[in-house]
Order: structure tokens, then C-alpha cells, then sequence
């Protein structure tokens, strides 16, 4: 028997719920009831009696959940003691704005459904993400760029506009020494050079959102940033779009290699796509 169908049951134990703990444990709902089905035939019983709102244990399956939830924590406890005498990681690589933006909800989706490994992530210079993952430094990439590779699988996770935003100005200024330029890649900075040339002479330049947002929130200025993010949870106040960009987009592609090194990668996979789809 598959120890993830005991798993399995003891989250639907703790939602009372199938789409909950399909949702909690990044499965379809038909995932969770084939499992629910398989476990109740290996032991030749009824596990649960549903009800129009609600799922209860039926008297087996309460004699089952302790044992299911000891077998379950002593898998993990073993998994992650393994894990660690093998110094296995799994190794996320990003580019700074992308490390920035996406990277600690992300992180969290994986250590949520993956509780028994450890994760290393690792912040990148955008011309070395290709190359690591190549060597196999890094097991799944997360760009603002496509890469190309026929070793590379990948895909496009999600795209939000740019918008020229003023920040902290009582009246918008939109000239050149209010400027705080940050690096969205090259089709934002050719879309941005083309409309305001005279942007090559901002007063600050960065790669980082967090350094630059920190500069906004000080000085106040105008800077290029995604349309739709909830800024008043980086710290800033009084932001207004003053400008929407036409073609470029702040982007976030995922990759990693066709021949993966480590079996989770597929798996790791499929959560976070899940995830933004959702997100959607």
C-alpha cells in the first residue's frame, strides 16, 4: 500500500472537506477520492459516512487515524533525516527582481507540499540562470526572460503590465532627476527610451525592487513598475499609474532541464504551475 494514501486520509480527516484536502495537498479532488477508495478497499472497510455537508469517521476509521497519523510522521521524520545525511537539496535559482517578487510565495508553496526536503534558493545574475542550470547547479529556474535550449523545458507562469507610476509627489514631476530606474529587462527599457528619452539620465538605477521602492518612499519620483501589485505592502503611499506601457510586461518563466537530476523536479513542477494557474 502507498503510504501517501494514509496521508491522504489524515487530511481529509483534519478539512472534513475532499476539495480542501485536495487543495492542501495539490491533487485533483478525483485524485483524493480514488486514494480514499483504494485505502477503504485495501482494508476491506467504510472509512467515512458523507453526509450533504458534511464527512465523518465511521467507528473504523476512527481506530485507523492513529495509526495512519504515526505511520505518516514517522515517514517524514525518516524522509527528512535521509535528506539530511545526504546533504540532497533542491535548488531554486532566480534573478534578483523575480527573487524579489515571487520567490517567498513561491518557496512556501513547495516547502507546503514538500515538507521533507530542504530547499536552497539561490539569486542570480540573469546571464548566469541559463548557464546553471546547464551545469546542473540549479535544478528549476525562474526567469524574466525566455531561454533557449532544446535541453530546457519550460513555461510562462505569469505576465503583468508595466505602468509608469509617480510616487509620494504632492503634484506629478515626471522629469529625468525624478526618475528611479529599475531593470525590467530589454523590451521595458527599449518601450521606455523610445517614449521618454530622456530617462538615460535618472538619478538612480538598480536591479532591485526593494532598493529602489526604498528610494521612492523616501524622495518620492517615478519610476517603471508592474500594474496590479498591492504596493502599500512594500511600504509605499500616494502611488498613481500615470502611464501604461504598450508592450512590455514584467514576466516570470519557469525552466528546468528534460533529463532532471532529481525525481521531485516533475512534481515541484506541476505544484507551481498549479499554483499560478489558480492564481489566475
Amino acid at each position: 500500500m502507498d503510504i501517501r494514501f494514509l496521508t491522504t486520509f489524515v487530511e481529509v480527516v483534519k478539512t472534513r472537506h475532499f476539495g480542501k484536502a485536495a487543495e492542501n495537498l495539490y491533487l485533483t479532488q478525483s485524485a483524493v477520492s480514488a486514494r480514499i477508495k483504494q485505502l477503504e478497499e485495501y482494508f476491506h472497510t467504510t472509512l467515512f459516512v458523507r453526509h450533504r455537508n458534511s464527512i465523518q469517521l465511521t467507528p473504523a476509521g476512527e481506530r485507523l487515524l492513529p495509526y495512519a497519523e504515526q505511520l505518516s510522521a514517522t515517514l517524514l521524520q525518516a524522509k527528512q533525516e535521509l535528506q539530511r545525511e545526504a546533504g540532497e537539496y533542491l535548488v531554486c535559482g532566480a534573478g534578483q527582481l523575480n527573487n524579489e517578487i515571487w520567490m517567498p510565495e513561491l518557496l512556501r508553496q513547495i516547502h507546503g507540499a514538500f515538507p521533507e526536503w530542504a530547499i536552497k534558493a539561490e539569486v542570480l545574475p540573469s546571464e548566469q540562470i541559463s548557464r546553471q542550470l546547464h551545469d546542473r547547479s540549479i535544478d528549476i529556474a525562474f526567469s524574466s526572460e525566455p531561454l533557449k535550449s532544446e535541453e530546457f523545458t519550460g513555461q510562462l507562469l505569469k505576465a503583468m503590465p508595466l505602468g509608469l507610476f509617480s510616487i509620494n509627489q504632492a503634484e506629478v514631476d515626471t522629469g529625468p532627476e525624478q526618475f528611479v530606474s529599475i531593470d525590467w529587462g530589454s523590451k521595458a527599457r527599449d518601450e521606455l527610451l523610445t517614449r521618454f528619452t530622456e530617462y538615460r539620465d535618472a538619478k538612480f538605477t538598480t536591479n532591485s525592487l526593494r532598493l529602489a521602492l526604498a528610494t521612492l518612499q523616501q524622495e518620492g519620483g517615478v519610476a517603471v513598475l508592474p500594474v496590479g501589485l498591492d504596493w502599500s505592502q512594500w511600504g509605499l503611499e500616494n502611488v498613481r499609474c500615470i502611464d501604461h506601457f504598450t508592450h512590455a510586461q514584467c514576466k516570470l518563466y519557469m525552466y528546468y532541464m528534460k533529463s532532471v537530476r532529481r525525481a521531485i523536479v516533475p512534481d515541484v513542477v506541476s505544484v507551481v504551475s498549479q499554483h499560478f494557474t489558480q492564481d489566475v
